[in-house]
């Protein structure tokens, strides 16, 4: 689906060295997902950012954010979904960027799941001396 709107699009559906470079980007999830988990790339428009950067009081022109890419990594499974966003001048770093923000949320959740006591057990189990039988 590319539109004029979004070249962006066109960009992730038919370039071989983006899509790969997504691939292997998306590896990173890994530990997170499960066979169920829908990943989706979003190609999103970078000029749908004016308002948020204005109210943010973000010094921007419109000009600039033309030039810019901004990509969703999205997850999925069931009714519960997380996404994050990266926005840059080049293709592959606004990928990666939305990538490594996905990934540091993911891993707040996954310390904040995981409690302290179950750490310290974790840790106790490391520094307990093997006995070998």
């Amino acid at each position: 689906m590319t539109t004029l709107l979004n070249p962006t699009i066109e960009v992730l559906e038919k370039n071989p060295e983006v899509k790969s470079f997504i691939y292997q980007q998306i590896v990173d999830f890994e530990p997170f997902v499960t066979p169920q988990t829908i990943v989706a790339v979003i190609a999103r428009d970078p000029k749908k950012l004016a308002l948020q950067y204005e109210t943010e009081g973000k010094e921007f022109s419109k000009e600039d954010l033309k030039k810019l890419y901004r990509i969703a990594i999205s997850l999925k499974e069931g009714d519960t979904t997380i996404e994050a966003e990266g926005v840059h001048r080049d293709i592959f770093q606004a990928i990666k960027m939305a990538k490594d923000n996905l990934i540091k949320e993911l891993v707040d959740i996954q310390d904040s799941v995981v409690s302290s006591q179950d750490r310290l057990i974790e840790v106790n189990q490391y520094l307990q001396p093997q006995i070998l039988h």
